[in-house]
């Protein structure tokens, strides 16, 4: 029972985590259309989204700021390379403040985790370190399935991109 909870778990993730990849932009400030999804898979509060909501937010346009900032700077960076007699310690200086910018968005993105995740309980915090986890084996499901070794029956049959019907195609050679 306790197997086929985690495969399930890590065949919904493989789902999250390739319609995420297909999406591949960051989340717009606006509020998502479909809150009802967190809100219900980690039991949220309607204070608990809110917060989530706003956290979310001001990270975003912090991130906005500081990718604004790497642009500005690249395009200083390929002017001046550019120009004739371009100043190779000017352009050193802007390659470290980009440098910089970058650590400072890899700073960011850890508070923005460590903020959101104390809006959320104990419980809530297990849960989302679960599907983390099962994102993580969603690559080794998708082995699997051509081989008819997971249950897709119980995942979503065709819908979550198995066989359905139970049966295992026959092997291609």
């Amino acid at each position: 029972m306790k197997s086929r909870i985690v495969v399930s778990v890590a065949f919904c993730a493989l789902w999250l985590a390739s319609a995420a990849r297909a999406q591949n932009t960051p989340p717009q400030p606006d509020r998502p259309q479909r809150g009802g999804d967190i809100k219900t898979i980690l039991d949220l509060t309607d204070r608990q989204y809110n917060e989530l909501n706003d956290v979310r937010d001001a990270y975003l346009a912090k991130m906005k700021e500081l990718n604004q900032q790497v642009q500005d700077l690249e395009r200083q960076r390929r002017s001046m390379m550019k120009a004739s007699g371009a100043d190779p310690v000017q352009i050193g200086a802007i390659t470290l403040q980009q440098q910089a910018l970058q650590q400072q968005i890899q700073d960011e993105t850890a508070a923005y985790r460590e903020n959101a995740m104390r809006v959320l309980t104990a419980s809530q915090r297990e849960k989302v370190e679960q599907i983390e986890e099962a994102v993580k084996l969603a690559p080794s499901a998708r082995a699997l399935m051509p081989y008819g070794l997971l249950d897709t029956q119980s995942l979503g049959g065709r819908a979550m991109g198995g066989f359905g019907g139970g049966a295992a195609p026959a092997p291609q050679r």
